[in-house]
């Protein structure tokens, strides 16, 4: 499921798209389309969930490139625990809520100040009025009610809505009647109020987007455009002069705020007459024109990249130093000024990574939202060269030391969501169960003395990998995920650790790590991941 911000962000982006193609078409194109781009608006940015399309803008020409596995990395006392990982609230969410509030407060004060003086008008008997409703009935009864509190005509409700027009109208003139009560009977036809009220949802929920601000205005603009092209349509081309002369006349009358209700005369009334004076009769080149720009918008703008069938080959695991020796070594590397370019990496490839995966405060994100965020990093890297950040990750997962303050979180945490994200896309992909797996490795070596100096003379060195699954990607957090993973990993430690003595020269060593390693994931799994199961790589033992 996509976050809060990257539905702001993508549906931003489409707003630009609409923006610009309702400044260059808005009088040569049918005003219900822009209507639909509106709606197609609002679900990106309510809905958070991804459409994949081919066409999509945010598609990118190539995969992911093969990473390396490499086995995790134990941590001491460092692992960051569930429950540290889920205290505290971001003062950024606080500040949402905060504004959240205040906005919609804004709103609902304002909608029932309205009602309030709503709730004084009059049932309006006028004759022409009833035959006029009765010749244009909906399925829901629509009342017409007049009152001295407003200065011009608008429309309140949803399933019972009610024509509220200003005593002050000249009762006498038919014809403005009739080109007002078409106005407001379009409104209520396609549910405008409704509308509203999601326009207003919308501009609370992402309060912080200006572009969800301008979304708001024009698209309650363009509700008005759309009526004013249903009463031309409804009255012929004739009617175009009159009903200009009436919205002017209405214009000089204006009455108190009021943003859930659909008034007559509110919105940018040089352009309404412009679009008025400016109408054709709909054409089919019009409609085809209206459609595939609406087709091509969406299917660009609303959606979002396919995502690519790629499986990381298993690369055969090179161990990792595990002597004094060869640990000092790699840590006089990263130490080193005269960084090696060929077999190790550079230190702009460490910033690089860390400046794109590690995002802040990902411990307490759900896998769903990191995961996607580490397969977006990854999509959007167009360098596929020394540059880039697949190049680079290759290199740092290779030759990190166990040392490095980095080494859990690249070779633990990035790498199981980088083997996740695939993994899931590969199940939905084929239609057949598949879960992710993990890689670890174990060592024990049992010293002894002589003469003085300390020699091995047994160990056991063991490589496994386990499965799991995912049971709730949106409650299990990455600190919950990579906890799991160390639980594991520190139980096969003990194992090798406890019963070495077991192990030295034992023709079922294998077997019985094997019904370890099941207990110890048994034991690890909770309620959003599960061990699902594991084989040994190879077991050594002297």
């Amino acid at each position: 499921m996509l976050s809060l911000l990257e539905m702001s962000v993508y549906g931003g982006i489409l707003i630009v798209a609409i923006v610009i193609l309702r400044a260059l078409a808005i009088h040569h194109l049918p005003k219900n389309a822009f209507l639909v781009l509106w709606a197609a608006a609002l679900c990106r940015l309510l809905l958070p969930f991804d459409v994949p399309s081919p066409a999509s803008i945010y598609r990118t020409a190539e995969p992911i490139g093969s990473i390396v596995r490499r086995p995790g990395v134990l941590q001491g006392n460092n692992v960051v625990s569930v429950a540290e990982a889920s205290a505290g609230i971001a003062p950024l969410s606080i500040l949402w809520f905060v504004l959240f509030v205040l906005f919609a407060g804004f709103f609902i004060f304002s909608h029932l100040r309205s009602r309030r003086d709503y709730r004084a008008s009059l049932p309006l008997e006028h004759p022409y009025v009833k035959s006029w409703l009765e010749a244009h009935r909906l399925r829901r009864p629509v009342q017409v009610r007049y009152s001295d509190q407003i200065e011009t005509p608008l429309t309140y409700g949803i399933l019972w809505p009610v024509i509220l027009l200003p005593k002050s109208l000249d009762w006498s003139d038919e014809v403005q009647l009739s080109y007002i009560l078409a106005h407001e009977m379009a409104h209520i036809r396609r549910f405008d109020a409704l509308s509203k009220w999601l326009l207003a949802a919308t501009l609370c929920i992402h309060w912080f987007n200006p572009l969800v601000w301008v979304m708001y205005v024009l698209a309650n603009r363009d509700l008005e455009l759309s009526c004013d092209a249903s009463v031309v349509r409804q009255y012929g081309m004739q009617s175009r002069a009159p009903y200009a002369l009436t919205l002017v006349d209405l214009e000089e009358h204006r009455s108190h705020f009021a943003p859930l209700s659909s008034s007559f005369s509110k919105n940018a009334m040089k352009e309404r007459i412009t679009a008025i004076m400016k109408s054709r009769k709909t054409s089919v080149i019009s409609i085809t024109a209206a459609s595939v720009l609406i087709v091509v918008v969406i299917g660009v703008f609303a959606t979002s990249a396919p995502s690519l069938k790629r499986k990381p080959p298993v690369v055969p695991y090179l161990p990792t130093a595990s002597t004094a020796d060869t640990l000092e070594q790699a840590q006089n590397r990263i130490d080193s000024a005269d960084w090696e370019e060929n077999s190790s990496y550079t230190q702009e490839q460490y910033n690089l990574l860390l400046h794109n995966l590690k995002l802040d405060g990902y411990e307490n994100m759900s896998i769903s939202e990191f995961n996607r965020k580490i397969n977006a990093a990854f999509m959007q890297d167009e360098d596929w060269g020394r540059n880039g950040i697949h190049y680079a990750y290759e290199m740092v997962l290779q030759n990190l030391p166990d040392t490095d303050p980095n080494a859990s979180f690249f070779r633990n945490t990035v790498q199981a969501s980088y083997r996740e994200y695939n993994t899931r896309l590969n199940e939905v992909r084929s239609g057949m169960p598949e879960d992710p797996s993990f890689s670890g490795s174990a060592r024990y070596v049992s010293n002894e003395d002589v003469f003085g100096d300390t020699i091995p003379v047994h160990y056991v060195d063991a490589e496994y990998e386990f499965t799991y699954r995912i049971l709730d990607q949106d409650k299990l957090t990455v600190a919950a995920r990579d906890q799991f993973l160390q639980n594991v990993m520190q139980g096969a430690q003990q194992v090798i650790t406890d019963r070495a003595q077991e192990f030295f020269n034992s023709a079922n060593a294998e077997e019985l790590f094997n019904t370890a390693l099941r207990e110890i994931g048994k034991t690890a799994s909770t309620d959003h991941i599960s061990f699902t199961g594991c084989k040994i790589n190879y077991l050594e033992s002297d």
